[in-house]
C-alpha cells in the first residue's frame, strides 16, 4: 500500500492512496445573506463543471506539489463558475422544505445525501473519461462506522486531522485490512442548529466537494479570488484516481456519513478503490 491519504492543517489527501480534510467555516453564510435578498427562488440541477486546463495531466502535476499558473487559473474559474453553494437557488421545491438533523439521518436521507455527492463526483469524472464511483451498501455502513468513532470519541474536522485510529478500527470491523487512512476524505461546518434543509445540506455538501477538486483552501467563499489560498490537489487526486500510480484511472465504491462534536458537524466522503476490494491481502471480508 504505497500512497495514503496526507494531512495538512486544511487537507488530507487517497496501492491505496491516503484521504482528506477540509475545514469549512460558515461556508454557507453567503447563501443565507442572497436568500434574504432574493424573493423568488430559482430551480436548477446543481452540478460541478470542469473549466478548459483543468486536464488529469495538470492535476498529476499539481497533486505533487507542481501546479503551474495556467492549471491555477483554471482552478480559479472552476471555484467562480460553480456557483450553487453561494447562490439562493435549490435543486427542487420540496429540499426547501424538508429539514434533517445531519447528527441522525434515517437510512433514507443519507442515502440521499450521498447519492447527491456522488453526482457531484461522477459529473468531472465523465468530462475526464473516467468511470464513475459507485454508491455501496457495503461503503455506507463503513462510513457510518467511522462517524460513529468520531462522534463517540469527541474527535471532528475542527482537530485538522483524521482520527485514524477510529478509521483503522471502523475497517477492521467491515473486513478491510488497512493500517492507517486510505478511505477519508473530510469536509465539514460549524453551526448552532441542530436541523437543515436538504437545500442547505447539498450547498454544504456542494462547497466540500468544490474545494476539494479545484484545491482550495481557503474557509468560504469570500476568498476565492485570491491566488495564493489554491494550493491543495491532493483531494482532487483521490476523487479523480490521479495520483501518480499504476492504480490510476481505477474507480471506487462510495458512502457518506455525518458525525457531529459541540457545535461542528464533520461529513466523511469515503470511498474504497476496486483493486483494494479485489485484493486478498486488504480485503478480508468487506463486501461493497
Amino acid at each position: 500500500m504505497k500512497f495514503k491519504k496526507l494531512v495538512t492543517i486544511f487537507a488530507l489527501s487517497s496501492s491505496l492512496i491516503l484521504s482528506g480534510v477540509i475545514v469549512i467555516n460558515n461556508s454557507n453564510s453567503q447563501t443565507v445573506q442572497a436568500a434574504k435578498k432574493h424573493k423568488k427562488t430559482k430551480y436548477v440541477s446543481s452540478k460541478i463543471k470542469l473549466p478548459a486546463g483543468y486536464t488529469r495531466k495538470e492535476l498529476l502535476k499539481a497533486y505533487r506539489g507542481k501546479a503551474n499558473a495556467k492549471f491555477i487559473k483554471a482552478s480559479m474559474k472552476g471555484m467562480q463558475d460553480n456557483n450553487f453553494s453561494r447562490t439562493s437557488a435549490a435543486e427542487k421545491v420540496k429540499d426547501n422544505k424538508r429539514k434533517v438533523n445531519p447528527a441522525k439521518l434515517t437510512a433514507s436521507q443519507r442515502k440521499e445525501l450521498a447519492k447527491y455527492a456522488l453526482k457531484l463526483i461522477n459529473g468531472p469524472r465523465k468530462q475526464l473519461k473516467l468511470k464513475p464511483w459507485v454508491y455501496s451498501k457495503g461503503t455506507e455502513k463503513l462510513a457510518i462506522d467511522i462517524a460513529s468513532e468520531y462522534q463517540k470519541n469527541g474527535r471532528s474536522i475542527r482537530d485538522g486531522q483524521h482520527y485514524v485510529p477510529g478509521i483503522i478500527k471502523a475497517c477492521k470491523k467491515n473486513g478491510l485490512n488497512l493500517d492507517d487512512n486510505y478511505v477519508e476524505d473530510m469536509a465539514g461546518f460549524n453551526s448552532k442548529y441542530k436541523t437543515f434543509t436538504i437545500t442547505k445540506m447539498k450547498k454544504n455538501i456542494y462547497f466540500g466537494i468544490k474545494q476539494m477538486i479545484f484545491g482550495y483552501a481557503g474557509s468560504g467563499e469570500s476568498g476565492r479570488h485570491k491566488k495564493s489560498n489554491y494550493r491543495e490537489w491532493q483531494h482532487a487526486g483521490d476523487l479523480f484516481n490521479t495520483q501518480g500510480s499504476k492504480h490510476d484511472g481505477d474507480h471506487n465504491y462510495f458512502g457518506f456519513s455525518i458525525s457531529k462534536t459541540g457545535r461542528v458537524y464533520s461529513m466523511h466522503f469515503i470511498s474504497v478503490p476496486t483493486y483494494a476490494v479485489k485484493n486478498p491481502q486488504y480485503n478480508q471480508g468487506f463486501k461493497p
